[in-house]
């Protein structure tokens, strides 16, 4: 809008302008002329120019002919052009206020315009003098600021980090939303008026804004983590950024960000508590146990004290996994380990190393019998009935023992030792405890050469197969032959399987090793098969380790379609110890073995912990009496008694009987008057070669079939068959 008597100029020019008259005073003129703001008269009734200065032609880029051809609507957007003339049409008398206007500039351009007019009488003609200064830039700086604050403003009320200022004094000067969030508060207002001082008040360490605000006083402090307190005394942790500025009177003032970090610093502890604690039962795990007893290790050096290392393995713990499922075994796991820290000092370590491990540290003792103590304890309170998920489930565990400084001198020697010693006592029984001695050293030292060279010996062919035939008492029949492993060391020479056996189902070598043993015995049937040579059943002995494996019918599946061999041609021998595992696994397991057509026998009986009702579940078709009964048949009655009961029992299951390790005529005939179905042993024949066992068996008369059959031979029946 344009002010009433805008556009009113006196313009006077000394040239023959039809419309301007020289002026009686040039001083005036000059003026008009000169000035550096741009001036023009227009009609009040007309709005025409009149008359224009220099300066208003370079504003607005016409000439000055342009311009007396021109009004002033030409030179205001078409959008507010209209209400000039009714503000013109007012008459007003005098200077008028200022007033701030939109021109337009030739090029179409606009711009902002603060104009002051006056009015006069120019040339007899009811007129405006008008002065319009240029203010385009001034208006856009102050609109940019205005923008800029209310942008900030924005940020500041909507940002989802909190934003801050506060005095040196911690005086609370300027908080967001956020912030009054962050801290418990539901608006600025109410946080102001119950915090009257950040650091008392907020901060969990007052003297931490101490400290960041020396700081920022010689840079910006960026990225510290600060713990503070919500409103109902919880803490938080923030992320915080600070700079120092100086306000009006030039007095320190800080201001910041601060980002709520408390759930990225509970993720971050609990990735460190994960890294040095086992995650099932939250003790420490190997790392943090070493970390420690390297530590108390080098104290107790210092104070010639004594400290123990305790390595604790459960007894019997996998069958509770196999019977009642992994979930009940953690749960378990977890209440063995809270009794284990109830049981010892405050300034005890005790850790899991995995599995049923344990490990625990005992610094500061004054003699070993302080070790036996605490272990002792530890077997009390583990023999108390755990209750887990209606389960009421017993529980012990071996626990051997090293001391510092006698069984080692550092942290990883007594754990190794320890750990034999552990196993020393698991061989006592259960609830054992043993400490350590150089014996147990050697021993470990032994079995670790020996596992290691167990891992060359399949790559280097140092095992075969020996074949020890089996006899049919009632006929003299071969009925069958076991295959027998034997290890011929380079260096060490013949290696007993008493003694390579046990370490290979310990080490796990026992499955490789299982595998080439039952691949190396079919393949042979199979090759005699196809050379027209005799053949017989081959028995091959299966660990439990290898039967528990998941893999194992496969296994047994991929060597028969591998070898061609006749499942009828092949038994596997499983020892009792396969009864005690998880009763439904080893029932689909036997099944499907049957469903192949192979044959069951089981090897060793009573020597383990049978279970008749599992005996019967097995339908196995043979059952072999271990030789320890069999060695004193003739001079032992009870062995005697309990030779004739297991042949009856197994008699009455429909099962046949082979008693192993058959040396003497006398054996021979107490089984033959008990109905023993079969024998094996030096009395028939030692242990052979395949080569010599085709010989054999050639002379046995035994010809090339799927199934034994068999031939009465003079030389079979008779005692005085000789041995090999």
């Amino acid at each position: 809008m344009m002010p009433p008597g805008d556009d009113s100029a006196s313009d006077v020019r000394p040239s023959g302008d039809p419309v301007s008259q020289p002026c009686a005073d040039s001083q005036y003129q000059l003026l008009f002329d000169c000035n550096p703001i741009p001036m023009w008269v227009f009609d009040r009734r007309t709005l025409r120019f009149l008359d224009v200065n220099e300066a208003a032609v370079r504003q607005y880029g016409y000439t000055r002919a342009e311009f007396l051809a021109m009004s002033i609507l030409d030179i205001r957007p078409p959008e507010t052009a209209p209400d000039v003339v009714v503000d013109v049409a007012r008459r007003v008398h005098g200077l008028q206020e200022p007033g701030s206007w939109i021109h337009r500039r030739k090029d179409g351009t606009d711009l902002d315009v603060d104009i002051v007019c006056h009015d006069l009488i120019f040339q007899g003609v009811d007129a405006l003098l008008v002065a319009a200064h240029d203010v385009t830039a001034r208006n856009q700086a102050q609109r940019a600021a205005r923008q800029a604050e209310e942008n900030y403003r924005s940020i500041f009320e909507n940002a989802v980090i909190g934003i801050f200022q506060h005095s040196a004094d911690g005086r609370v000067l300027s908080v967001n939303p956020a912030l009054a969030h962050l801290h418990g508060y539901d608006s600025p207002e109410h946080l102001c008026a119950e915090v009257s001082n950040i650091a008392a008040q907020l901060f969990v360490h007052p003297e931490r804004m101490a400290e960041l605000a020396r700081a920022a006083e010689h840079g910006i402090v960026r990225n510290a983590e600060v713990e503070l307190y919500r409103r109902d005394r919880s803490r938080i942790w923030v992320l915080v950024n600070l700079r120092s500025v100086r306000d009006g009177e030039g007095n320190p003032v800080y201001e910041g960000t601060a980002e709520d970090i408390t759930d990225r610093k509970a993720a971050e502890a609990q990735v460190r508590f994960l890294a040095w604690h086992d995650a099932l039962t939250g003790l420490p795990n190997r790392a943090l146990f070493v970390d420690r007893l390297e530590t108390n290790l080098a104290a107790t050096a210092r104070s010639q004290q004594k400290a123990a290392v305790l390595f604790l393995d459960l007894d019997r713990f996998k069958n509770i996994n196999d019977s009642l499922g992994h979930s009940v075994g953690d749960q378990l796991l977890q209440a063995v380990a809270a009794r284990f820290r109830e049981s010892l000092r405050t300034v005890d370590t005790v850790a899991r190393l995995g599995g049923d491990e344990f490990l625990a540290l005992l610094p500061d003792i004054a003699s070993a019998a302080d070790a036996e103590q605490a272990a002792r304890r530890i077997l009390e309170a583990i023999a108390r009935p755990f209750s887990i998920r209606n389960h009421r489930l017993a529980c012990s565990c071996s626990i051997g023992i090293a001391l510092f400084p006698d069984h080692g001198p550092d942290g990883e020697t007594l754990i190794r030792n320890a750990d034999a010693a552990m196993y020393s006592a698991k061989e006592m029984g259960s609830s054992r405890i043993r400490f350590f001695t150089r014996e147990m050293s050697q021993r470990a030292s032994r079995q670790f050469s020996l596992e290691n060279n167990l891992r060359a010996a399949l790559d280097t062919s140092q095992f075969s197969l020996v074949y020890q035939p089996q006899r049919n008492l009632a006929t003299g029949a071969v009925v069958g032959m076991e295959a027998l492993l034997r290890w011929q060391h380079p260096t060490l020479g013949p290696v007993s399987p008493d003694d390579f056996i046990p370490v290979a189902e310990s080490s796990g070598l026992i499955l490789p090793i299982g595998e080439w043993v039952l691949l190396t015995a079919c393949s042979l049937l199979r090759q005699w098969q196809r050379e027209g040579r005799p053949v017989i059943p081959v028995s091959v002995n299966v660990s439990a380790v290898q039967f528990r494996h998941q893999d194992f019918c496969s296994l047994i599946r991929s060597v028969l379609r591998e070898t061609e061999l006749s499942p009828r041609l092949l038994e596997l021998e499983l020892t009792e110890s396969v009864l005690l595992s998880n009763a439904d696994v080893m029932t689909s397991v036997l099944e499907e073995l049957q469903n192949m057509g192979v044959t069951l026998a089981i090897d060793d009986f009573g020597t383990g912990y049978s279970s008749l009702s599992y005996l019967r579940q097995l339908r196995a078709s043979r059952l072999k009496i271990d030789r320890s009964f069999v060695r004193d048949l003739a001079t032992d009655p009870d062995d005697a008694a309990i030779t004739a009961a297991i042949i009856g029992m197994a008699k009455s299951l429909n099962m046949r009987v082979l008693a192993e390790g058959v040396e003497t005529e006398a054996q021979v005939e107490f089984l033959r008057r008990h109905r023993c179905d079969e024998i094996q042993g030096y009395y028939f024949s030692r242990p052979l070669p395949a080569s010599q066992l085709a010989a054999f068996l050639l002379a046995a008369g035994i010809r090339c079939a799927d199934t034994p059959v068999p031939h009465p031979s003079p030389d079979l029946t008779s005692p005085a068959f000789p041995v090999p």
